[in-house]
């Protein structure tokens, strides 16, 4: 019943983000077509937009747990590493972890759950010392939210980025889906790319590719000799599965991964059977990625227009069972 409520309070919540996107949109095509470019205060608005907690992101009943957390960036994100173990990891730590303990994405979809359960497996809140039976088996994207969720609090603009990790490129010629965060600087006035999984800071190009260059470098037969998987699949598809969610990300909604649209959740999926008008779409979507900002405003119309972007909940056990052939119960095989 818990996990039910959650998926209705997030239900709801994205109703109402979808809402006042559309009416942010409608008003910055009124005011200011270019979206920020020549007002201050219009960039002030949008990063007061990545400074609000999301559905996914907020605290509720638990935001307490962040009041005696560090200031600095790398050490929450090491503080994260100590509550949460990613589902690869977790392959290596049999020995110490509970029989059957697996994937747990799907069982928190929002912080506020992940905060509740890391509280009924060890009441210390954000302690060095939480035992690894009693951390949360969760990936990349639940780092994400986690560490955005903190910072929001104190009133810092993030935004989740999702993109291709790069970092095991050398030893297996492959970029993998991932997600990130980017953490806006107030004195540089930039934006900082922050990767709490892996426990990085100012992770730069040389370690992570944005999806839309992926996307355009593939459009111009310019890929490298690499293989691009995301926890979908692996080439095109991976590429497109990647840049829509950043597509996603880029107006907050902070959607769960394992909630694509449907066009892409298919056996079936071939670029070459793609509609013109579709592919059309997903290139303008990277153009405009490249710098999300400027371009925000748009970025919402695409979205608002085109209904065959819109995510299609599942079930993480569905979800997970279609990109590997297998059941949630047979994770570590």
């Amino acid at each position: 019943m818990k996990r039910n409520a959650h998926s209705i309070k997030c239900q709801i919540y994205i109703s109402l983000i979808i809402l006042a996107l559309a009416t942010f949109a409608f008003a910055c095509s009124n005011s200011n077509k270019n979206l920020p470019g020549n007002s201050v205060k219009t960039i002030k608005e949008i990063l007061k937009l990545y400074s609000k907690q999301t559905p996914f992101t907020d605290p509720d009943e638990f935001g307490y747990l962040y009041d005696d957390l560090p200031e600095s960036v790398d050490r929450i994100c090491n503080l994260i590493k100590k509550q949460l173990i990613h589902p690869v990891e977790a392959r290596q730590m049999k020995d110490v972890l509970p029989e059957g303990r697996d994937i747990e994405d799907g069982d928190f979809p929002t912080i506020s759950a992940v905060l509740e359960e890391l509280q009924n497996r060890d009441a210390s809140g954000f302690t060095k010392n939480r035992q690894p039976e009693d951390r949360l088996v969760i990936a990349c994207y639940h780092h994400a939210l986690l560490l955005a969720s903190i910072l929001r609090d104190r009133g810092i603009p993030v935004r989740l980025r999702a993109g291709f990790a790069r970092y095991f490129e050398k030893q297996a010629n492959v970029r993998f889906g991932h997600v990130i965060c980017q953490v806006w600087d107030k004195e540089e006035e930039q934006w900082i790319s922050v990767d709490p999984d892996r426990n990085y800071t100012n992770v730069s190009s040389d370690q992570f590719e944005f999806p839309a260059e992926a996307w355009i470098n593939f459009r111009n037969d310019e890929l490298p000799e690499v293989t691009y998987t995301s926890s979908l699949t692996e080439g095109s598809q991976a590429i497109l599965h990647i840049l829509l969610l950043d597509h996603a990300f880029a107006l907050a909604d902070e959607r769960n991964y394992w909630h694509t649209p449907a066009f892409l959740f298919t056996d079936k999926f071939s670029f070459e059977n793609l509609e013109p008008g579709r592919i059309e779409t997903f290139d303008r979507i990277s153009n405009l990625l490249n710098d999300p900002v400027p371009n925000l405003n748009e970025l919402q119309q695409l979205y608002f227009e085109n209904d065959f972007l819109y995510p299609q909940e599942r079930s993480m056990e569905i979800y997970y069972k279609k990109m590997t052939g297998k059941s949630l119960d047979n994770f570590d095989e």
